[in-house]
């Protein structure tokens, strides 16, 4: 299984590949729309063909209206070009407000603070406390509340444990899981205060209660399973930052 339906219109489409300590997702996530399919993110290159085939499947041959990124680095912008070829000039909505910078001056800029409006859909356009690169964004879907964040929130896991959500996940080094993705991507931890950084995450959470967190580098967490991953991930910074202290 390569597709699930996390409901409201929202499904997960993902593949894996093998990290230090375990294997980490590459995620993108398709959202019906009134006027169309959207994608959340293009995926790696290295899946491309595997990614395309589930995502012509998913649409019955329609394919996507657009695509909203994260940020533009391969992971997650890679398979744009061969994506329009497939399906046409679609929507390409940028992840800041001067998407030259990114390389597609021919996408919709984006601010922080933004509620858009996309093929029918709103999002509301967030500021991410958890990010790798400039000009990351992370995107609200009022309509399923399904908060779409990059590259926060992730996880690794175990090999044979790829089509699971967070909370299915094993117990058993789950927690350690959480650790290692964020000590792997996101070195700046290692200077951050993990009370603010966890302050800023609890507060955006709390004006935008997600029913589901759509990690583009780890499995989807559902909302009953919130306050679990939010505990280990606050040891986990604990964690981090005491390594460098």
């Amino acid at each position: 299984m390569s597709v699930i339906d996390l409901g409201g219109g929202v499904s997960w489409v993902h593949e894996s590949f093998p990290e230090t300590n375990g294997h980490i997702h590459v995620s993108v996530y398709l959202v019906e729309a009134p006027e169309g399919a959207i994608l959340m993110d293009s995926g790696s290159f290295h899946h491309r063909q595997r990614l395309a085939d589930r995502i012509h499947d998913a649409t019955a041959g329609r394919g996507i209206g657009a695509i909203i990124l994260s940020h533009s680095d391969y992971p997650h912008s890679g398979n744009i070009p061969a994506f329009r070829r497939d399906w046409g000039d679609f929507e390409i909505i940028a992840s800041c407000g001067d998407p030259d910078l990114q390389g597609l001056p021919y996408a919709r800029r984006t601010k922080i603070g933004d509620v858009i409006e996309v093929l029918g859909r709103r999002f509301v356009v967030l500021d991410p406390p958890l990010a790798d690169r400039n000009h990351t964004t992370w995107v609200y879907d009022e309509a399923s509340r399904t908060l779409f964040v990059a590259d926060g929130f992730g996880a690794l896991h175990a090999p044979g444990a790829c089509d699971v959500d967070w909370g299915r996940l094993p117990e058993e080094g789950r927690a350690e899981g959480v650790h290692e993705f964020h000590a792997q991507t996101l070195p700046w931890l290692r200077y951050a205060d993990p009370n603010r950084v966890m302050g800023a995450l609890h507060a955006m959470l709390d004006r935008h209660p997600p029913a589901w967190i759509a990690p583009i580098h780890g499995p989807p967490i559902a909302e009953a399973d919130v306050p679990r991953y939010m505990a280990d991930l606050e040891a986990a910074l604990t964690r981090i930052a005491a390594s460098y202290a």
